[in-house]
């Protein structure tokens, strides 16, 4: 007689989310920090030592200023969530570039707090900017870029990134003066020359 299947260990939610490969964390209503995993912790330069300064933190104050305001707005307003990117503030100041996706949990159809998953979003590799024309783009022009080459307008574009549309104007016009352009088409079609999106 074969031996009988043995039964799958039971995970629990918690052991689960903590050993996933990706940053994950949980939000109140509000837009603190409840959860994170080991993976998060490390995204935002904090170590699993911290995590107590960690959880508890307002989601805004990891933000690049510019882009706290309207994050917490939209946040605050409860639409759907759909993927967005963010500059975030590690620890130690450095900025990074993240891309995040989440959705809002429910009990009894009623919210009671927000689940994310996070990670780094790379930067392609950008030539240096021409003769005289100043320092690189940043992570966060780059994916503008991407989207304004996928043809997103520019309310579409500070809908994904978490700016204001006069901010994302701005930041396009740093971008066409940078690849010394002055339209939109041309700006989309120069960067597809140099593989940039």
């Amino acid at each position: 007689m074969p031996d009988p299947k043995p039964e799958p260990p039971k995970l629990k939610y918690r052991e689960l989310l903590e050993g996933l490969g990706a940053a994950i964390f949980a939000l109140d209503l509000e837009g603190r920090f409840i959860f994170v995993n080991p993976e998060a912790l490390g995204l935002f330069g904090y170590g699993e030592g911290d995590i107590g300064e960690f959880v508890g933190q307002h989601f805004t104050k990891l933000l690049d200023p510019d882009q706290a305001k309207v994050a917490l707005d939209l946040f605050l307003r409860g639409d759907e969530m759909r993927p967005f990117v963010l500059q975030a503030l590690r620890k130690d100041g450095r900025v990074v570039t993240v891309e995040v996706s989440g959705a809002w949990v429910k009990r009894r159809g009623e919210r009671v707090g927000a689940l994310a998953m996070a990670w780094e979003l790379v930067p392609a590799s950008v030539p240096g900017p021409p003769a005289g024309k100043g320092r690189s783009l940043t992570d966060l022009d780059m994916t503008i870029l991407q989207l304004l080459a996928d043809g997103l307008s520019n309310r579409e574009i500070a809908e994904r990134v978490y700016l204001s549309p006069h901010t994302v104007k701005d930041r396009i016009e740093k971008i066409m003066r940078y690849f010394g352009v002055k339209r939109r088409a041309e700006l989309a079609a120069k960067a597809a020359r140099q593989g940039l999106v």
